[in-house]
């Protein structure tokens, strides 16, 4: 039996369901109804006259108490407070997405809440900007220890790209990233500073001295001039750390080059560009294509390191005339030599360099454990990390590289989506932030993120990859968006209201 009580009246409802979801008031003509919802409805009318009594509704609290009383031989008694929509209102005034209901944290602040002392009071924004941000940002970097302790087995690559914020404060930022993630670390305000090769490096050096050189294995940057040569100084510098330039920013150039060679590409694709923008601006259209298709015309977000390779995919599916099919590694003359110079700079001597060349003979050759049939059968379909991990054993220092090569990212995307980040974060209507803040904001944000994917919550149960937003049809902000268009027109510096992406030169 429920017994439900109106605000300001004795009128109660009898009904026979023992579990109670929420309590709303409505109002039906001039009376005034109490309804309390359950697996049925049931309603209690107050008359004009309780409804004086009541005064004014948006003075009194949205939701009464409920005594749930249980039915049979059952005596335990309960107050339930019911705030749902107290809550979610919070979100709606805010414009915050409903996806956020989902996130971990946000039980946790309710936790945190109900176990709050009487009379506790919320902070204010001046310590939540101040203080408490400092707080979260050390209790970030406290968590993140699981993901710093893989950069000692798997090493580790200092990923680095610029950007202009809303406030056209030119900034270069830097994650440590491996199989495991990407971490981000801090952007820098170049403001005034002549963005050089040696600037570059410098900064670059300085990220590296923080994480530790012998973890680190690779700088990852675009193809720039003056990141070339930032690279090249940071190899001056640590003998062992190599420069590589971003794979996909790489192919955007080839593809460009290409789409300036063949007009019949450029005409394919700028047609194709046409037809989707045509139906984007025309909704009758767009409503018979929904009818007649289950795609989605997804709404493009311009990046600089836009991938044309989408564009050219199905002509790599098939070789090229004239193209040469691969070879085996150890039969393409470039690539051993590749491995050999790569020998003698990880090596701290010739003694263990001429070990990495004898051990990666007996791997070729297939000695000893590389020579199993499950070995060989699993070397097809086991992840390569965890191959060399499983049987590596025979040949221990040469299989340690190989795990921490395999471990290392082939482009900059990463540097590149955090300064999605930056530009939620730091949008126009929070044009105030500066950018120290703005840094440990994106700095929480990120990596809180990257701490939580490391549970098994996040894997599987109602917090499951949690920070995807399945309503978007952003490729920024979906899990498509490392297949981002870059335009082919010079518009690379139009400001779209959430900063640009200049070239760092």
């Amino acid at each position: 039996m429920v017994f439900g009580k109106s605000i300001g009246s004795s009128s109660a409802t009898n009904c026979d369901e023992e579990e109670v979801e929420y309590q709303e008031e409505a109002t039906v003509g001039d009376e005034e109804v109490s309804r309390v919802q359950g697996t049925e409805d049931h309603t209690v009318h107050t008359t004009p006259n309780d409804k004086q009594s009541k005064g004014n509704l948006n003075d009194k609290p949205l939701y009464e108490e409920v005594t749930l009383i249980g039915s049979g031989t059952s005596k335990n008694a309960g107050v339930l407070k019911f705030g749902f929509v107290n809550i979610v209102k919070n979100s709606f005034t805010n414009g915050i997405p409903f996806n956020v209901l989902r996130n971990p944290h946000f039980r946790e602040m309710i936790s945190a809440i109900k176990k709050a002392p009487e009379g506790y009071k919320p902070p204010s924004s001046e310590k939540a900007r101040t203080t408490l941000l400092d707080e979260c940002v050390r209790d970030v970097d406290k968590n993140l220890s699981a993901f710093k302790d893989t950069w000692y087995s798997q090493g580790l690559s200092i990923v680095s790209d610029g950007w202009t914020n809303i406030k056209h404060k030119p900034l270069i930022n830097v994650l440590a990233v491996n199989s495991r993630g990407a971490m981000f670390m801090y952007a820098e305000d170049f403001s005034g500073v002549e963005k050089t090769g040696l600037a570059i490096a410098d900064f670059l050096n300085k990220a590296i001295e923080s994480v530790g050189p012998s973890n680190v294995l690779s700088v990852v940057t675009d193809n720039a001039a003056n990141c070339k040569a930032a690279g090249k100084e940071v190899e001056n510098v640590y003998k062992h750390i190599f420069w590589s330039p971003c794979c996909v920013h790489t192919l955007n150039l080839i593809f460009k080059d290409f789409a300036d060679a063949f007009i019949w590409l450029e005409d394919t694709y700028k047609k194709g560009k046409m037809i989707v923008k045509y139906f984007l601006n025309h909704g009758q259209a767009l409503a018979i294509f929904r009818e007649n298709s289950k795609l989605e015309l997804l709404n493009i977000a311009k990046t600089r390191f836009a991938s044309h390779y989408i564009l050219l995919k199905s002509y790599l599916e098939t070789l090229a005339p004239g193209g040469v099919r691969r070879k085996a590694p150890n039969h393409d003359k470039e690539v051993v030599q590749g491995v050999m110079e790569a020998f003698s700079r990880i090596a701290e001597n010739r003694d263990e360099e001429r070990m990495l060349r004898e051990q990666f003979a007996s791997f070729h050759i297939k000695k000893g454990l590389y020579s199993l049939p499950g070995a060989q059968l699993d070397a097809v379909t086991m992840d390569a990390i965890d191959w060399w991990s499983t049987y590596g054993a025979e040949t221990p220092e040469l299989a340690e590289v190989a795990r921490k090569v395999l471990s290392q990212p082939i482009t900059s995307s990463s540097a590149e989506r955090n300064w999605s980040t930056y530009s939620y974060i730091h949008s126009v209507k929070r044009n105030r932030l500066t950018c120290s803040r703005a840094d440990k904001l994106v700095y929480v944000h990120s990596n809180a993120r990257l701490c939580s994917r490391f549970s098994e919550a996040y894997k599987e149960g109602p917090h499951k990859k949690w920070d995807m937003n399945p309503e978007s049809t952003n490729l920024e902000n979906s899990m498509l968006e490392d297949m981002m268009w870059d335009d082919l027109d010079d518009d690379d510096d139009e400001d779209n209201g959430r900063g640009k992406r200049p070239r760092v030169d």
